[in-house]
């Protein structure tokens, strides 16, 4: 009992593989069968829970520090692992509209793309003007994150991991939010740094029409479809087109949510008068084709029944002309009959 207060049965299998390991490199052989039912039971994880958009908020007005703020708004926009930040040099980082695609762990397996909000773009487009202007040169192997400097053309060093980690916790702790958060064993309820990437987690998988695949391959996941890791191998763009959907409830800023909120309601506006007046457009040239139809199937019946009626008149004319014939044919012969017996003429 004293010793799940100080270390947590989940993390009990990871020094027994080490010294499986160590002893299978040996030769030297033991019925882990045995030892494995020895294992405590697993438990609920701690540090489960994402940091709300308020909580970041609220760590973002104690600090004054552009770079705090950039790597604040950096790993809530990309959701990016912080260990990971240390290897993102600028040439990782591109323009893409208003926002910046990261390409993170480059040449590895476990390489991905994910991008920032225009909200954490212009922070970091900031971060690197200062740095600029205190007089470092910027080039494509510069280190997105640098560490501390007095001087800004001194030596430059990507800051390590275990600095960018000191710094948010510094600041969780100097905005008050660890004060009513519950601890178990070594953990709070929301971990410093990961509670960040489980808000971008929640919010791209809670966004109306998100493509789960694909959240997954922005989030550097293995994915939860069969065979995605191998066969399902997205654009950019593609995968942008995705992570624009969540713009809105990834930005902190609530003013810059609104604009944004705002902008995109009129955006559908637009798309949708712009589909109104192609509909309307589809049906007066639907009408017109109707009326063209209508007129070209007057004209054949009008024609038909002039070809018909033309038929009948000749047709009855030929019969008054046969019958006219006839008639001057009797008359004739009436004539020379009546010649005949008045004046004796043939």
């Amino acid at each position: 009992m004293h010793l799940k207060k100080i270390i947590s049965p989940n993390s009990i299998s990871v020094p027994i593989a080490a010294i499986k390991a160590f002893l299978d490199c040996n030769d030297l052989e033991l019925r882990w069968s045995k030892i494995n039912r020895l294992k405590p039971e697993r438990v609920i994880r701690t540090g489960r829970e994402a940091w709300k958009t308020d909580e970041i908020i609220k760590m973002l007005s104690f600090t004054s520090e552009i770079r705090t703020k950039t790597l604040i708004h950096f790993i809530a926009s990309s959701g990016i692992r912080i260990g990971a930040l240390e290897d993102i040099k600028i040439r990782h980082i591109k323009q893409i509209e208003d926002c910046k695609s990261v390409l993170v762990y480059e040449g590895a397996l476990e390489e991905y793309v994910t991008f920032l909000t225009p909200e954490a773009s212009s922070m970091f487009d900031d971060y690197v003007k200062k740095r600029e202007t205190d007089g470092e040169r910027i080039n494509s192997v510069s280190p997105a994150f640098r560490s501390t400097y007095q001087l800004g053309f001194a030596k430059v060093r990507p800051a390590s991991t275990d600095a960018l980690k000191e710094v948010i916790r510094k600041l969780i702790i100097k905005s008050g939010l660890r004060i009513n958060q519950v601890k178990t064993g070594e953990r709070y309820n929301k971990q410093a740094d990961h509670a960040f990437r489980k808000r971008w987690n929640t919010i791209l998988k809670t966004t109306t029409g998100m493509n789960i695949s694909l959240a997954e391959k922005m989030m550097g996941h293995s994915v939860t479809v069969v065979m995605d890791n191998v066969y399902l191998d997205p654009t950019v763009e593609q995968l942008f087109a995705e992570f624009r959907k969540a713009i809105p409830e990834l930005t902190i800023d609530s003013t810059l949510r609104q604009e944004i909120e705002i902008i995109e309601k009129n955006q559908k506006i637009t798309e949708l008068q712009e589909k109104n007046q192609k509909i309307e457009e589809l049906q007066k040239a639907q009408m017109e084709m109707k009326n063209r139809l209508d007129k070209i199937d007057l004209e054949e019946k009008l024609t038909c029944e002039l070809g018909i009626s033309e038929e009948k008149l000749i047709k009855a004319l030929k019969e008054r002309a046969d019958n006219l014939d006839e008639l001057m044919v009797e008359t004739q012969k009436l004539r020379k009959e009546y010649n005949k017996e008045v004046f004796d003429i043939d």
